[in-house]
């Protein structure tokens, strides 16, 4: 039986491309008519989820089309990937990896690196971090880097806000190599091949921009909670251009996300954290939910549900993980897949590594200024 691939094939108009397989089914690709009007691409829908998703509607500056935020499962354990707000938030030195295997055995399915610091300057009132992501799904791969600061201010006995703010660059390529054309040739032996269309590229076109994010962080007790505004890349091609370099570009997106989180305690040596994660780009809207109990602070198990209605439903997580030592900590998740590819491949897998110093860093404010009078 053929596999199903997401590769990058492509079956070419004289109006757009689409892309062929059942990659549209969860994702979306922006390409331009000669008239330059977007054309949207199937994604599986995703409903509204009340007041949360309307929150962030109302903060939307526009409603461009692109892809979604990178998915992470162990989205809890590693709250500074969606909000630079969440910068120095433990108090520590916070370095965190992650690797994750979407759609096991789906050819061409996304596969994502991640990896972050960042640590607390609490004699400034703030905090800065640094991500690294790279995201790659067929024949297209994401690269980005964001450097990350923000400001702290407490409220009442225990509380805490921040505001943070996050610069960077991302940069998109498409590998002409994995695309096939219906009027290409393609041989079976050798590395020479043409599409016969001077739109796509017969090796690898790349496109970069600029990116900006924003975020707010709310902790209280033991409450926490953060919204923000991520740009996902959008890729354009456009027919009208015969030149590759002028037909491809990419652009930033807006995209906005919403965390929010409760830890207590069940017991002596038990802890329950909830979390939800919510994210949308205006169009389409994901909610998720997990519950972590944790024993001694030594081990956790875990589970949770992404998709909130029939045409939304989409995997199942369950989560488990350990502490190494004082440092660092270890955690897995896997996807049980609920939607259309259920049949078709063999689940997701993350894998996350988590370091963390044990002691609060530069605790206290700056010492008093102590004029000498020999020296005034």
């Amino acid at each position: 039986m053929h596999k199903p691939s997401v590769s990058g094939s492509i079956q070419y108009s004289t109006k757009l491309l689409r892309f062929a397989g059942v990659w549209p089914r969860c994702h979306r690709f922006l390409l331009m008519t000669p008239a330059c009007t977007p054309i949207r691409f199937p994604q599986k829908a995703l409903a509204p989820v009340g007041w949360a998703a309307f929150l962030l509607v109302l903060v939307l500056q526009h409603t461009a089309t692109g892809q979604q935020i990178p998915q992470y499962t162990l989205f809890s354990l590693n709250p500074y990937a969606y909000n630079s707000a969440f910068a120095g938030s433990e108090g520590t030195l916070v370095a965190t990896g992650v690797y994750r295997k979407q759609w096991s055995g789906l050819e061409g399915a996304p596969e994502m690196q991640h990896i972050n610091a960042h640590l607390p300057f609490p004699a400034i009132s703030s905090g800065a971090g640094l991500r690294l992501e790279n995201n790659i799904i067929g024949a297209h791969r994401v690269t980005q880097a964001v450097v990350a600061c923000n400001y702290q201010m407490g409220f009442g006995d225990e509380g805490q806000i921040a505001i943070g703010v996050g610069v960077g660059y991302l940069q998109y390529s498409l590998d002409g190599n994995r695309l096939r054309a219906p009027e290409g040739v393609y041989p079976t032996t050798g590395t020479a091949f043409s599409h016969n269309d001077p739109r796509l590229p017969e090796g690898v076109a790349k496109a970069g921009t600029f990116i900006a994010e924003t975020g707010v962080r709310l902790s209280w007790g033991g409450w926490e909670a953060g919204i923000a505004a991520q740009p996902v890349f959008a890729p354009l091609l456009s027919t009208v251009s015969a030149d590759t370099k002028n037909a491809f570009q990419v652009r930033s997106v807006r995209h906005y996300n919403l965390y929010l989180s409760r830890r207590f305690a069940l017991g002596e040596q038990i802890t329950l954290r909830p979390a939800a994660l919510v994210k949308t780009d205006g169009v389409t809207t994901q909610m998720e939910i997990q519950m972590i109990a944790r024993w001694r602070d030594q081990f956790f198990v875990g589970g949770g549900y992404r998709g909130f209605t029939d045409r939304a439903r989409e995997s199942a997580p369950l989560l488990v993980g350990v502490r190494l030592n004082e440092k660092l900590q270890m955690a897995y998740g896997f996807d049980m897949q609920l939607g259309p590819l259920s049949g078709v491949q063999r689940g997701s897998h993350e894998l996350l590594l988590r370091y963390a110093l044990p002691q609060s860093l530069g605790a206290g404010k700056l010492p008093p200024v102590i004029y000498n009078p020999r020296f005034f």
